[in-house]
């Protein structure tokens, strides 16, 4: 039997529905009240015969892999299209799809929708050709729909454009955010944001919501921060639909070069107000070069030789916690104050068991030979971790990474470990020395940041972390000397 004929589920109760793997609830939500499968990179329900070819073509999602996928779909009550009940009129949206701005039908008993006026006219033309009703002859609503392609069938939900009579816009009355001037490329990306992109971004369904509303919102107003969005927005649908990759990657550089330049005069002069949208786009701005680095070979770790070859994302994490020292009390008391509480670790959580791996780690690892001013030399030519004065910036990275293993540990336990906490305990904590001496491809400094990878691997089915980690790791081994590769060799190992 094939795929396709083991998901022919539609109007057949499963025995016992399978729990999704992370990877699988990652990319898929089941809806069993509508009975449907919804990607949520692609923002559609997945017709049941085509989950197959929809893994393998649009995610490129091995055979072998897709076996699991294909298992937990077997196990679920999938509806065929034509079977999935639509939610009523003005519902609430359904999650992971997006909305567009459409028209109802006028006409009582009607329920005619349409995507534009254009096509309600020709409605009317074929349908209702010489009614006359005192009513407007539609309305603006708000519509979502299931499936795409020759199954696309429209309904309204409650939304930012609520159904009402058509009138003529009030000229006193200024929506939240004006965004009159953006074009409509633009707004397509800013909707692909709203839509998908920022369930990654945010957390929290709180914070969610800020990138969702607030964030874009504050945009109108700040306009590196609309480029910011605009930027990720391309990049992350070079990541989904890979027939466009090249057009969106080019498009998401170009949003980017607009913002770059503008974000770094507004940070010599970031005060109260300013602090907001700053700390906004920084949070866009690392993402990006997460997402960014595979284009670019130079950007994660430069090559051998190369005097700039720092991190670019490490720049970034230390910059932020730099400009944002002035004003954090009022970050903390401001508009985006849910997004700053993602990046703090809660040190309230009761600590978790010690992982004995990683302890046995860490105590190996206390040993590297160091001398701390970025020299090459042999490492018995120099002295341990645990000889070097404690201000040592390789000693005190050292203790820094040793607790943040803890710290992680105990965010996993209780489930609330995000790419923001990874960021925090380490690299926004290690000092500028450090930096310096990774700069000058120290081996000791290299070697801690590939332990630093450890804490990186849970966020590798991350749109914007795959192939991070494995890329970091192999450019850092081919930059140590052989003498110094046997300390990252268990890290190799599965990448």
């Amino acid at each position: 039997m094939n795929d396709c004929d083991q998901t022919r589920s539609a109007g057949i109760q499963a025995v016992q529905r399978i729990v999704p793997t992370s990877r699988q609830s990652r990319l898929l939500t089941y809806l069993p009240h509508y009975r449907v499968l919804i990607c949520k990179e692609c923002q559609y329900a997945i017709q049941p015969l085509a989950v197959s070819r929809h893994l393998k073509e649009l995610h490129g999602i091995c055979r072998s892999d897709r076996e699991g996928f294909m298992a937990y779909t077997r196990s679920l009550n999938l509806a065929n299209p034509k079977d999935v009940p639509l939610p009523k009129y003005d519902a609430t949206p359904v999650p992971f799809l997006p909305t567009q701005r459409g028209f109802a039908c006028g006409l009582s008993g009607c329920d005619h929708l349409s995507v534009t006026v254009k096509r309600m006219k020709r409605h009317w033309a074929h349908t209702h050709n010489g009614v006359i009703i005192n009513e407007a002859r539609w309305r603006r609503v708000v519509l979502q729909t299931f499936f795409r392609g020759n199954q696309l069938r429209y309904f309204a939900v409650r939304g930012l454009a609520s159904p009402s009579p058509m009138q003529p816009p009030a000229v006193n009355k200024a929506p939240p955010g004006n965004f009159s001037s953006w074009t409509l490329e633009d707004l397509d990306l800013l909707q692909h944001f709203r839509a998908s992109t920022c369930l990654e971004v945010g957390h929290s369904s709180g914070s969610r919501r800020l990138w969702q509303t607030t964030i874009p919102e504050m945009a109108c107003s700040y306009p590196f921060l609309k480029y910011g969005i605009l930027a990720l927005s391309a990049l992350h649908l070079a990541h989904l639909r890979l027939p466009e990759r090249k057009n969106y990657r080019l498009k998401a550089a170009s949003y980017q070069n607009k913002a770059l330049p503008l974000f770094s005069s507004s940070i010599a002069k970031v005060d109260e107000e300013t602090c907001h949208p700053l700390v906004a786009f920084s949070k866009l701005l690392l993402i990006y070069c997460y997402a960014s680095e595979d284009q670019d070979e130079e950007l994660v770790l430069a090559r051998r030789g190369n005097r700039s070859g720092l991190l670019d994302w490490l720049y970034i994490i230390r910059g932020s916690r730099n400009i944002f020292n002035d004003t954090w009390q009022y970050m903390l008391n401001g508009p985006l104050s849910l997004i700053l509480q993602e990046t703090i670790f809660p040190e309230y959580l009761a600590p978790a068991p010690e992982n004995t791996e990683h302890s046995r780690r860490l105590r190996l690892l206390s040993a590297i030979p160091f001398a701390g001013n970025g020299s090459k030399a042999a490492p018995q030519t120099q002295t341990s971790m645990s000889t070097e004065p404690s201000q040592s910036p390789i000693s005190a990275a050292f203790e820094t990474l040793s607790s943040a293993f803890s710290k992680v540990q105990t965010a996993q336990s209780h489930s609330v470990y995000t790419v923001c906490i990874a960021v925090r305990i380490w690299p926004a904590q290690v000092s500028s020395d450090y930096l310096t001496l990774l700069k000058n491809d120290d081996p000791a400094a290299l070697v801690l940041l590939a332990h630093y990878c450890v804490l990186l691997k849970p966020f590798d089915s991350s749109w914007y972390m795959q192939g991070f980690r494995r890329r970091l790791l192999l450019r850092i081994y081919d930059q140590l000397d052989p003498e110094w590769r046997h300390w990252v060799l268990w890290l190799m190992e599965g990448i």
